[in-house]
């Protein structure tokens, strides 16, 4: 049985009005669109700015929808959902409006974020799924300790997930697929600095998947996918003397998922497709393209679909990202209406899915 999976960032779906703040100070920095006039009070601004969320976010989730719609997907992991509720409310009132198919199993646990933002999944009718977090183990839990997380502050008794992997077994026609849904430390405070975190985290989620399935890991039907918050390689924008932009592919030296691919313990199916067709992410600041999201699969399993070619879907970005320069005069850029410059949006990431068939294995689930 052919069965779609997809992973997507969905930026902040949440039920609670979430300030802006500085990361120094921990004050309140007011949205563009209120503190470009003056008010009263901070506390009139405040309320200004709730009703303003209201509105853009509305439009956001209207297009995250379409997003989620354009992937066709069975089975979808999320990450930055606030919580069960959140996900069911956005699937009832948006998404079942979008697809023509709703989807009838979800699942999302309590995770580790100081934001409360949390990796989720939900599945079709005929795709029950069955989820374990493993947001309290700690690096003493799985041995992972070591000189580059001591220097960077972390202790042995800390939890190792910043957010959580969250396991999902999905029953494909009797046939067991198990997905580690997963949501990286992120690259904010500098990407070298960070690496010991995502470096410990790949490591933990590697550890999970071989206690799972012993000897055989590498024959057994598993993905890995989610934001992981890094990248192997980048696509740098040049513009040319005559003003065209062209994409420089650059190769980074190390990553902190370098543990999931050491003795090719894992396939990343999207680096089938070409390299200046990876990216899911567009970092403004340094004019970069990266691929953050990921859906990496067993070698088994993708030696059983020699053919899957994920798909990127990216109608639901903002118009600063300038897809229109990287395709080519002519050459005609879908985005979905209302799409802003910068917002609203689907996402600042773009959904990834890929269609397989599940092997026999001889793992049935009970």
């Amino acid at each position: 049985m052919s069965i779609r999976i997809a992973t997507f960032n969905v930026e902040n779906l949440l039920r609670r009005f979430q300030p802006e703040r500085d990361r120094r100070t921990g004050s309140w920095v007011p949205d563009p669109a209120v503190g470009l006039y003056d008010h009263e009070s901070e506390a009139e601004a405040r309320l200004i700015e709730r009703a303003f969320q209201v509105g853009v976010s509305d439009d956001q989730r209207q297009l995250t929808a379409q997003a989620i719609r354009d992937t066709n997907a069975d089975v979808v992991a999320l990450q930055e959902v606030d919580d069960l509720r959140a996900l069911r409310y956005f699937h009832d009132r948006y998404l079942r409006r979008a697809v023509d198919e709703p989807y009838e199993h979800f699942a999302l646990l309590e995770g580790n974020d100081s934001r409360g933002i949390e990796v989720a999944a939900m599945s079709r009718r005929g795709l029950p799924i069955r989820v374990m977090s493993h947001a309290s183990l700690t690096y003493r839990d799985l041995q992972l300790y070591n000189d580059d997380l001591r220097r960077w502050g972390a202790r042995e008794d800390d939890r190792v997930f910043k957010r959580d992997c969250l396991e999902v077994e999905v029953d494909v026609s009797g046939r067991l697929l198990t997905l580690f849904v997963c949501h990286f430390k992120s690259m904010g405070d500098g990407r070298d600095k960070t690496m010991p975190i995502r470096r410990a985290e790949a490591r933990a989620v590697r550890r999970l998947i071989e206690d799972k399935y012993g000897p055989d890991c590498a024959g057994a039907n598993w993905l890995v996918l989610g934001d992981l918050n890094d990248y192997r390689e980048k696509v740098r924008l040049l513009r040319e003397p005559d003003g065209r932009l062209r994409g420089a592919v650059e190769q980074a030296a190390a990553t902190g998922l370098d543990p999931l691919f050491a003795d090719h313990f894992a396939v990343n199916l999207v680096e089938r497709l070409r390299p200046a067709e990876r990216w899911t992410h567009y970092y403004a600041e340094e004019r970069e393209l990266a691929q953050l999201d990921y859906i990496l699969a067993s070698p088994g399993l993708a030696r059983a679909n020699p053919h899957a070619r994920p798909e990127i879907v990216r109608h639901g970005l903002p118009y600063r990202v300038p897809m229109e320069d990287l395709a080519g005069e002519g050459t005609p850029i879908r985005r979905y209406p209302r799409i802003g410059f910068d917002r609203p949006k689907a996402s600042d990431h773009c959904p990834v899915v890929v269609a397989l068939d599940i092997p026999d294995d001889g793992r049935i689930r009970a």
